[in-house]
């Protein structure tokens, strides 16, 4: 859609109808910047335009979902290949901007039943919310009804402060969560509906860490609860919700038909007699092990070889079943038939933790996290790395998990962790690269909204080709690209030839990566793909981007050896840079029949070089015979003149 800004405005008009005012920045909505916007065509209609960075790869989906109980997304645009998301404003401010003290009654009539309705449609279309919170929720002036922000504009999970997400996302860092379940929702409702009767956030003066230790201790509902004056009637609401078993945790189903008092039963906890230490903490749950067992990886290793952890199991919580699985894990370094690619210690580690809280997320490479959130992870680690080694761990994590899925496979892990291996590597297979190719690719493969990861452009969050096709044609100057960098890189890094890869592979194009393989120069391979982008997504010209080749592709013209075939080709060359057409200009010098036709011409000027040094090299008596006759005709000199204006002609064309 056309969009026009000026060089300096601070108006942006998107579709030819919605006016973005880029200096009247509004507080976050649903974890992205936002801006207040307009609509044009109809007087009065303002608008919320949202400027996400990453949003859900299933944004499509989202965008098509109403329900009154969410804030919905009206439209969305592209300016210069960015995505745009415009949406109506709340309908007042935000719980963040104060809880107050809800009565039983309003929770439920304003909150529980309304969310619930909002989950059980999200369930049944195979959502996810994974935004629920005090900042995304709004409550109209007067009244005692939540709507919640608009879902999808940022990726599941990621915003969430730990304190309302279930232990088995809480342990990941905010990209590791992946799009979690229905009963993660349900968690954060629970905090949420808490935090409203209480009239404050629990724990809220720990730091997460702290939070989490605090869970793990006593259990979340305990951790949440005691010390506070929650109301009877929701006691055992909350306790359910709250709860560290999601299979403890009521459906939307049940929070739809809610009744004021209604009785929710959890199956207790129950602690061990004597605690187990590790790294100087008392454990008392198996749950709680598998969490210090990721902090303190070595010390629990050492446990497991001494059958310290399967001995506690058995006799302080009769947990034999546990308990065997436990030895026989740390019986077997490796799984049947396992790879000696994979550390034994490490693979141990990761199934003990699995037998232990079969809930909890994958423990690998010293990190918590889902293996379906590892492309978010790897979009985390390029553009923020928490360590300068994030981005290298991840990387590898990610290769060696879609490389290895049987290694996985044979250690028994949760069900849900097999399927989500399993379908990373039905992914790699369909990309069809491997090593950094493959994962520099899979985030943009697994979301088409996710933008260039390119240093160089990430600020523009172009997630259309075209898009970056433009940029590059605004950024090719000397003072962006210096001719050092152009001659050993070319016009593309590797994040904007894999975002470029993973757009036209949605098109049924073949790998553009072969354009590089086939021996070109950096910056000629460049061109050809981008040749091929432009004439698939966008004809606007990239006239600047042609001039800035041209001089390079000149240098190509040498090989035609025809000095007239090089002028006019070098004019053919100028014309098609002002164009901006890179097929035509590309064609110009790619052109197979021409190049064999100059060929062939310069070889038979090479014969006929030959032929007639040969006839000036004839023998002299018969030379001396031919230059009496034609002296005694005329014709000697004319002979020679002509010899010589041929083999200069022909040296002049071919040869110079």
């Amino acid at each position: 859609m056309a969009d026009t800004q000026a060089d300096n405005s601070q108006e942006l008009l998107i579709a030819e109808r919605y006016l973005i005012s880029l200096d009247r920045k509004q507080p976050d909505l649903g974890g992205c910047a936002t801006y207040s916007a307009q609509d044009v065509t109809a007087s009065g209609a303002s608008y919320l335009a949202l400027a996400p960075f990453a949003p859900s790869p299933r944004l499509t989906e989202i965008m098509f979902f109403r329900h009154e109980s969410v804030i919905p997304i009206h439209t969305h645009e592209y300016s210069q290949g960015a995505l745009w998301l415009l949406c109506p404003h709340p309908p007042g401010p935000s719980l963040a901007e104060g809880l107050g003290v809800w009565t039983e009654s309003q929770l439920i009539d304003g909150v529980i039943r309304p969310m619930a309705s909002l989950l059980q449609r999200l369930e049944a279309e195979k959502l996810t919310c994974r935004s629920i919170r005090p900042d995304n929720l709004f409550v109209g002036q007067g009244l005692h009804k939540v709507v919640l922000g608009p879902l999808g504009v940022a990726a599941p999970g990621e915003k969430q402060p730990v304190l309302f997400e279930p232990l088995s996302s809480a342990v990941c860092r905010p990209s590791a969560r992946g799009e979690g379940t229905t009963d993660c929702d349900v968690f954060s409702l629970g905090v949420v509906i808490l935090a409203l009767a209480i009239g404050k956030l629990p724990l809220e003066s720990l730091s997460d860490t702290d939070i989490l230790r605090r869970r793990f201790e006593v259990g979340t509902p305990a951790a949440y609860m005691d010390g506070h004056n929650v109301p009877v009637g929701l006691r055992s609401l909350l306790t359910a919700m709250l709860s560290d078993d999601p299979v403890s945790r009521p459906s939307p189903r049940d929070l739809v038909t809610i009744a004021p008092s209604k009785v929710f039963t959890v199956r207790p906890v129950i602690p061990a007699r004597i605690a187990l230490m590790i790294g100087g903490n008392a454990v008392y749950t198996p749950q709680a092990l598998a969490w210090y067992a990721g902090r303190y990886p070595a010390e629990f290793s050492a446990l497991l070889q001494r059958k310290v952890v399967s001995n506690w199991l058995g006799r302080e919580l009769e947990l034999s079943v546990m308990a065997g699985l436990i030895e026989q894990a740390s019986a077997s370094f490796l799984p049947a038939g396992g790879s000696k690619a994979v550390d034994p210690a490490t693979m141990v580690i990761t199934h003990a933790i699995s037998v232990l809280d079969p809930a909890a997320p994958m423990f690998w490479g010293g990190a918590w996290f889902w293996p379906e959130a590892l492309p978010q992870m790897v979009v985390q680690a390029t553009v923020q790395p928490s360590s300068p080694d994030e981005e290298r761990t991840v990387r590898n994590i990610l290769s060696f998990m879609t490389a290895n899925p049987d290694v996985f496979m044979s250690a028994h892990l949760p069900q849900r962790q097999s399927h989500q291996i399993t379908a990373l590597s039905v992914a790699a297979r369909r990309i069809g690269t491997r090593g950094a190719d493959l994962v520099r690719r899979f985030p943009y493969e697994l979301n088409k909204f996710l933008p260039c990861l390119s240093k160089r452009c990430l600020e523009a969050r172009i997630s259309l080709p075209e898009g970056l096709l433009q940029w590059l044609n605004r950024h090719v100057g000397i003072e962006d690209l210096p001719d050092e960098a152009l001659g050993r890189s070319g016009f593309l890094d590797d994040q904007m030839r894999s975002f470029l890869e993973a757009n036209c592979a949605r098109q049924g194009i073949i790998p553009l990566s072969q354009s590089q393989k086939a021996g070109l120069p950096g910056w000629l391979a460049d061109l050809s793909v981008l040749a091929v982008v432009q004439r698939k997504f966008d004809r606007t010209p990239l006239s600047f981007l042609a001039q800035r080749a041209l001089p390079l592709l000149e240098t190509e013209l040498r090989q035609w050896r025809s000095k007239t075939s090089r002028a006019r080709r070098r004019v053919r060359l100028g014309k098609a840079a002002e164009d901006g057409n890179l097929g035509t200009f590309l064609a110009t010098v790619n052109d197979p029949t021409g190049l064999r036709l100059d060929q062939r011409q310069a070889q038979e000027a090479e014969a006929e070089m030959s032929n007639l040094m040969r006839v000036l090299d004839e023998a002299p008596e018969r030379r001396a015979a031919n230059d009496r006759e034609a002296r005694n005709s005329g014709e000697f000199f004319s002979l020679l003149t002509g010899i010589a204006v041929a083999m200069v002609s022909i040296w002049l064309e071919f040869c110079q």
